[in-house]
C-alpha cells in the first residue's frame, strides 16, 4: 500500500490542487463531524466497523460500497470500533477540473450529478472489480509525489481513467431502512434545509418536532457531531457560495440566505472558506 499521507482534516485538498487521492488503513479514529467539501468526493469502503451519515441516509457500509458526495453535500463517517481495522480510499476532484478533462461525449461532473440525483449517494463495486483497483490507486498516490511536468500530466490522465472506469463498475443499491432515531434526525435536517433562510430558533424547532429544545440539541449533536446553530450556518454559507458562483452579489446572497447583517455573514463566510465573500467571488471570475 502507498505510504499514508499526514491527516489534516481541513486541508485534504491542498491549495492549488485539482485532484487528490488517499488510502488509509488501521488509523486511529478521528473526530469527523458532519461536513461538506467544495469539490467531489468518491469514497470507497474496504473494511471496518463504521457508520456513514449522508444527508438523510444513515447506514453501516459493506466492503465495496462507494459513496459519491457532490460539492456541498453534508456527510459524516464514524469509526465505531477501534479494534477493527478501518480501511478506505477516496478521490477528490474539483468540478472545474473534471469539466476541463471531459469531452462532448462524456461529461464527468454531469455523470456524477446524474448518478446522485434524488439524494442517491450509495453504490457498490463487486469483489472481482474492487480488488484490482487498490494497487492502481496506490500507484496513483505514490506517483503524485513526482515533480516532473510530464509525470504530472500522465498521473492526471491515470486519475481520470481510474475514476471513469470506477463509475462504470458501480451498481445502485436499494434505499437503506432507517431507524426511528435516524428518520427523526433526517426529518429535522430536511426541515432546516428547507427553511434555512428563515429566522429559525431552537424554540421553533422544538415546537415543530414536539420535543424539548435540550433533547433536540443533544440528539442532533449525537447524530451530526455539530450543533444546530453550526449546521444552520454551514447550510447558509454553502447556499450563498452557490448563489455567488451563479452570479449573485455577496450582499444579495447574504440577505437571501437569512443573515440579518453583512458583518455576521462576512465572519461566518470567512470562518468557513478562509476568504471573504468578495474574494470568493473574485476567485470565480479569475
Amino acid at each position: 500500500m502507498a505510504q499514508e499521507r499526514f491527516w489534516d482534516y481541513n486541508r485534504q485538498m491542498p491549495e492549488g490542487r485539482d485532484f487528490e487521492a488517499y488510502h488509509f488503513v488501521g488509523t486511529k479514529p478521528h473526530p469527523v463531524v458532519y461536513h461538506s467539501h467544495p469539490y467531489f468526493e468518491v469514497f470507497f469502503f474496504l473494511s471496518g466497523h463504521t457508520r456513514i451519515v449522508v444527508d438523510t441516509l444513515d447506514f453501516e457500509p459493506a466492503r465495496g460500497d462507494v459513496l459519491i458526495y457532490p460539492p456541498g453535500v453534508m456527510h459524516r463517517n464514524i469509526h465505531l470500533d477501534a479494534e477493527v481495522p478501518y480501511e478506505r480510499f477516496y478521490l477528490y476532484a474539483t468540478r472545474a477540473y473534471l469539466t476541463s478533462v471531459s469531452t462532448v461525449d462524456y461529461d464527468i461532473p454531469g455523470t456524477l450529478d446524474r448518478m446522485t440525483q434524488n439524494e442517491h449517494y450509495r453504490f457498490h463495486i463487486g469483489q472481482e472489480d474492487l480488488d484490482p483497483l487498490i494497487p492502481e490507486i496506490d500507484a496513483i498516490i505514490e506517483d503524485s509525489n513526482h515533480l516532473k511536468p510530464q509525470d504530472k500530466i500522465i498521473n492526471c490522465y491515470r486519475f481520470c481513467t481510474f475514476l471513469i472506469r470506477s463509475l462504470g463498475m458501480m451498481t445502485s443499491l436499494e434505499v437503506v431502512p432507517q431507524s426511528d432515531f435516524s428518520r427523526g434526525m433526517s426529518r429535522l435536517i430536511s426541515y432546516i434545509n428547507l427553511h434555512f433562510s428563515e429566522s429559525l430558533s431552537l424554540d421553533d424547532l422544538a415546537d415543530e418536532f414536539h420535543m424539548s429544545k435540550y433533547h433536540l440539541l443533544r440528539e442532533f449533536k449525537n447524530y451530526t457531531g455539530i450543533s444546530v446553530h453550526q449546521y444552520l450556518m454551514i447550510r447558509r454559507i454553502l447556499v450563498s457560495q452557490e448563489m455567488i458562483r451563479h452570479g449573485a452579489k455577496p450582499k444579495d446572497a447574504c440577505i437571501l440566505c437569512g443573515f440579518t447583517d453583512y458583518s455576521s455573514y462576512y465572519r461566518a463566510f470567512r470562518s468557513r472558506t478562509g476568504m471573504s465573500p468578495e474574494q470568493y467571488r473574485q476567485s470565480i471570475l479569475a
